[in-house]
């Protein structure tokens, strides 16, 4: 894979490749029911995170995934977790989803930081020259936070997925370009100063 494993740092959050050992802590910080609301999957017991990861890692070495986890660097502690998804070396692009982190840092600077680091890498490191974020669309707390680092909404894919609970999602695509990373990292920057 033309993904390479790294640990990307930050101010606020260290990202770094998943592995089976994190286990507990992912498993600690996913203990909010509220986080799994519009995810693939619901975790409630250990054996889900463990599939969680395992499935995370099987597409690594399949080459459709790179998974990450996130670390909060004030307490030390795993917060969540985030993927590369679909990557096209040759296209040059890929998607960042599968993102959950613990409501204990909902609204500080994690989320926008882990954003820059990990759309940093992609522009910067990894030559992409679009970057894809999707959600589901009735989350709009996702959307909101999507729009507001820069990414452009592009439409929604109309009854698209099924759901693990049942429920027919419609799925509303992001995407930031190359030609407009410079002013997303601007626009990050400035709100990683507030």
């Amino acid at each position: 894979m033309w993904i390479k494993p790294a640990t990307l740092k930050g101010k606020h959050v260290t990202i770094r490749p998943m592995e089976n050992k994190d286990l507990d802590e992912l498993y600690e910080a996913g203990q909010h029911e509220v986080i799994w609301a519009y995810m693939p999957m619901k975790v409630t017991s250990k054996s889900d995170m463990k599939m969680l990861i395992e499935q995370a890692l099987e597409g690594m070495e399949t080459g459709t995934a790179f998974p990450w986890v996130i670390q909060d660097n004030r307490t030390g502690k795993l917060v969540g977790s985030t993927r590369f998804l679909d990557p096209s070396e040759a296209s040059r692009n890929l998607e960042i989803g599968w993102t959950w982190l613990s409501p204990d840092v909902w609204r500080t600077p994690v989320n926008t930081e882990c954003k820059y680091i990990l759309l940093k890498h992609c522009f910067e490191s990894l030559k992409t020259i679009r970057v894809q974020l999707k959600t589901d669309g009735r989350n709009t707390r996702s959307q909101n936070a999507i729009e507001r680092i820069g990414g452009v909404r592009e439409g929604t894919l109309r009854k698209s997925r099924v759901t693990y609970t049942g429920y027919v999602r419609d799925t509303v695509y992001f995407s930031i370009l190359e030609s407009e990373w410079p002013n997303v990292k601007h626009r990050l920057e400035e709100q990683m100063k507030r």
